[in-house]
């Protein structure tokens, strides 16, 4: 392979050329030789380097393990990747939690006559396209029940639900849902 300039090597990643040098103002990537002029030339171990670098912030591991993990064993790199597969499972669960609360407040009765939503479908439409299993919509009615029955029978009114219908979901969700 020939070397690459910064520009070829850039592109070739699709990196930004001030990303590069970022990265070799913090040791992550050296240029493997410079041209008669002082250009900042890169071989295909640099590329692989690159590769392996984007992978892992793409992954979303923090700039600081990336050094890390580019020049350590695998003991070293599986407990980075692990620390942040945990990490990222606790944002997971606080990003779910935060979600619930925007349901609750778009549930609010204040909230449901600015408009937005109106039918029984389009709640379920919107928390399907959020991600809601069925299992976090039934959570979600149980809670929204147990912590305020009167609000989610207004709730429930507002979606245009029969009264029949009204009845069943607020029968089912004032029972705790079954562990899964």
């Amino acid at each position: 392979m020939k070397l690459l300039t910064v520009g070829q090597i850039a592109r070739g990643a699709k990196v930004s050329r001030t990303s590069l040098l970022y990265y070799e103002r913090l040791g992550l990537l050296r240029p493997a030789a410079r041209s008669p002029s002082g250009y900042r030339l890169y071989g295909q171990a640099e590329v692989d380097r690159l590769r392996a670098l984007r992978i892992y912030r793409e992954a979303g591991v923090p700039i600081s393990d990336v050094a890390r993990l580019l020049s350590s064993g695998h003991t070293e790199s599986a407990a980075v990747l692990e620390r942040q597969m945990v990490d990222i499972d606790r944002q997971v669960r606080q990003l779910r939690a935060q979600q619930r609360l925007l349901a609750r407040l778009m549930a609010h009765p204040a909230t449901m006559t600015m408009g937005g939503i109106r039918t029984k479908a389009q709640w379920v439409s919107m928390l399907r396209s959020a991600g809601f299993t069925e299992q976090d919509m039934d959570e979600w009615h149980h809670s929204f029940e147990a912590e305020a029955p009167e609000a989610h029978q207004k709730f429930l009114a507002a979606l245009g639900m029969s009264a029949r219908e009204i009845a069943n979901v607020r029968t089912w969700s004032g029972t705790r849902p079954a562990a899964a």
